[in-house]
């Protein structure tokens, strides 16, 4: 398995807990239900974190896969296939804009210490882009500082919570896309979902789509099952997009969970219901995991 996104993380530097056994959404021992795991551990900043922070909740990441037995902390998709061990951790920022003391070298320290996915904005307008919430305000000269030394650095931008405007920007700059946790527009009417548009371009870049397990963005109500996120899939792959969805399921940074998915060792019942369904092995092994490691490999080099 392949999870794009998830906020595990940041419940543990608030919290407490360790990362190989909790009582999160996500932990090593329910990675280790599947035969090997990639999880990207997302450092959400809600307006609080600086990029000293930030730095130190990655140091946690690390210090706690480095004692794990059972993960490694990857930073490629090569790293993740050389993995000795069955569970691979990856790190990414969401909202780096929201960081109240950003500076240009920050991104480059963040790259330094591992980092590969960013996000400018959750939700709300910030230094950086506008937030879908406004959806208003597309990506400023200081946005388009830190894209520039994102691409010149081989970093990847997550459109997940990034304005419409903002998006186009981005595309017209030529920047590398994921949506790390975003379902379909046109299957549920969210702001936070992707419009047809949207993932026709990311297509076009190669870029990938993590489906999100959060009933608001599945039906746009407080409960949802593997049913209703499937029908996200079948427009995506009705769009062409076979080789461009993944899984993104944004545990532990949700309020309501699915039914029958609320958690990461539950991932295997949409593998089976695809199954079911008779999508070809190739699909599913390309939406369950081959997909994000693919373009971690093709996009993302070693340094």
């Amino acid at each position: 398995m392949f999870d794009a996104h998830c906020d595990t993380l940041i419940k543990i530097y608030r919290n407490g807990g360790n990362l190989h056994k909790n009582d999160y959404d996500v932990s090593f021992e329910k990675l280790l239900t599947h035969k090997r795991a990639t999880q990207v551990f997302a450092v959400f900043n809600n307006n609080t974190l600086t990029a000293g922070d930030i730095t130190g909740i990655i140091k946690i990441l690390k210090d706690q896969t480095a004692l794990s037995d059972v993960a490694s902390f990857c930073v490629t998709g090569y790293d993740i296939d050389n993995n000795p061990r069955p569970i691979s951790t990856m790190v990414s920022i969401e909202s780096v804009g929201n960081t109240p003391d950003l500076r240009l070298e920050d991104i480059t320290s963040f790259y330094n210490e591992g980092v590969r996915i960013m996000s400018l904005t959750w939700n709300h307008d910030n230094p950086l882009c506008g937030g879908i919430e406004n959806n208003r305000t597309g990506i400023t000269p200081f946005g388009r500082d830190v894209l520039e030394r994102m691409h010149t650095l081989g970093m990847v931008l997550d459109v997940s919570h990034i304005s419409d405007r903002g998006f186009c920007d981005a595309a017209e700059w030529g920047v590398k896309m994921i949506a790390t946790h975003s379902n379909s527009r046109t299957v549920c009417a969210h702001n936070r979902n992707l419009t047809d548009e949207q993932f026709s371009i990311l297509v076009s870049k190669g870029g990938v789509v993590g489906i999100n397990a959060y009933p608001l963005f599945i039906n746009g109500k407080d409960s949802a099952n593997v049913w209703e996120l499937i029908r996200h899939i079948e427009h995506f792959c009705s769009l062409g997009g076979e080789k461009n969805i993944g899984l993104g399921s944004d545990f532990d940074g949700i309020d309501h969970k699915m039914s029958d998915i609320d958690s990461c060792d539950k991932m295997q019942v949409l593998i089976n219901e695809l199954a079911k369904l008779n999508y070809k092995d190739e699909v599913i092994e390309g939406i369950y995991h081959k997909n994000f490691t693919n373009f971690m490999k093709n996009e993302i080099s070693p340094d």
